[in-house]
């Protein structure tokens, strides 16, 4: 097996776990009728928290890969303690000792999560780089679609039962132990050469803060979802799982036609992106059944599911190679900040409205979102141009 084919096949794995939390998502609005005590914004957490404990890994791990130790030496570590916890809530007894295993599964996260875009722009080249990152996004989401319909089913068993979704981490741990290569070792001029300078610009920063933005409005649909769905007795946990498998299964096409939608409409394709997911937002607000909410899933899906790998290629592409590790934990370390400040950032919005519209998160959603689509169909002539280093 050639070098390229085990690159493909190790990231493509550790891709495939990347949402694995997913598979607890349907199981948030059991968990707060077992926890009648906890507060909504403890609950939100349970989604959210590994997102926060994950930045200063996050940063250590973009401080030291490819320099201080292998990529594959730091993944595995990563993965051991993503799945150590990931598994812990099984054997809690109060939302706390949840949310202590969450955060300790941000720690593994924060290690992988900068890892994987770093190895796809260090090991792949030209027109390969945007066929991997598409592949990427669709390795995810079908992950995410297995993880959140296994985590419905289970959850009518126990809100215990999605949390051994982790479990998946094991066979991924060996696929990286045995297929993972190691990009080219940087010269010893080019690791002494990080200069945090050169990582804090504005098109980092930029580009993060922009991403972030997108979690902020993103995560409504994952820590909402159980909630609408129950209130409106439009199933159980189960359509939950349905509904965000839906989602993510959308997401796959996403993924799929990045390459060609990228090819076509260059940096528009962010206008494309943000227009599913404003689409989606709008059917959802308009919904009343559960069929309008799997309609709403499929065009936001198909949002996400293209947006993600468009951020992380004008992104990384023209980054120095010494300096995309850093740069990529950048990224993630403020992205990681607008997912687990989600709920709060939109419950104050909510205070400040004064609004109790149930769709409310949705609907701010949606006018971020038309926002973002057509500021994004004039972008300037330079910023069109993306050139790899």
């Amino acid at each position: 097996m050639n070098k390229k084919l085990k690159a493909i096949l190790a990231i493509l794995a550790m891709s495939f776990i990347n949402l694995a939390a997913s598979a607890t998502s349907p199981a948030l609005a059991t968990i707060s009728r077992n926890f009648p005590e906890a507060p909504s914004t403890a609950i939100a957490s349970i989604a959210t928290l590994s997102s926060l404990t994950a930045v200063p890994c996050t940063i250590l791990s973009g401080m030291i890969v490819g320099r201080k130790v292998r990529f594959r030496t730091l993944t595995a570590l990563g993965l051991v303690i993503t799945f150590l916890g990931g598994i812990l809530p099984v054997f809690a007894k109060s939302v706390g000792q949840i949310l202590v295993g969450r955060a300790v599964l941000g720690i593994g996260t924060g290690l992988v999560a900068p890892i994987i875009n770093t190895l796809v722009l260090s090991l792949f080249s030209g027109d390969d780089v945007p066929r991997q990152l598409g592949r990427n996004a669709m390795s995810t989401n079908i992950g995410a679609v297995i993880f959140q319909l296994l985590g419905g089913y289970l959850c009518s068993y126990s809100w215990r039962m999605p949390f051994l979704a982790y479990l998946a981490v094991l066979p991924v741990l060996i696929i990286v132990l045995l297929l993972l290569p190691e990009p080219d070792r940087l010269s010893d001029a080019d690791k002494k050469r990080l200069d945090l300078r050169q990582v804090f610009t504005w098109h980092v920063v930029g580009w993060s803060l922009f991403y972030a933005a997108h979690m902020v409005f993103f995560y409504p649909f994952v820590t909402e979802m159980s909630g609408i769905v129950l209130r409106n007795q439009f199933g159980s946990a189960t359509m939950t799982a349905i509904i965000l498998s839906i989602c993510t299964g959308t997401g796959v096409m996403g993924g799929y036609l990045f390459y060609r939608i990228h090819r076509a409409c260059s940096k528009r394709t962010f206008t494309v992106g943000f227009g599913f997911c404003a689409a989606g937002y709008l059917l959802l607000i308009l919904s009343k059944s559960a069929l309008g909410l799997l309609c709403s899933a499929a065009v936001f899906g198909m949002g996400y599911g293209l947006l993600n790998p468009t951020f992380t290629y004008y992104l990384g592409v023209p980054l120095k190679p010494e300096l995309r590790a850093a740069s990529l934990s950048l990224y993630h370390i403020i992205s990681s900040i607008g997912s687990f400040g989600s709920a709060f950032i939109l419950s104050l919005l909510r205070h400040l409205a004064g609004s109790e519209y149930e769709r409310f998160s949705f609907l701010v959603g949606l006018l971020f979102y038309l926002a973002s689509a057509i500021a994004m169909l004039f972008p300037s002539p330079r910023s069109n141009e993306v050139r790899p280093r």
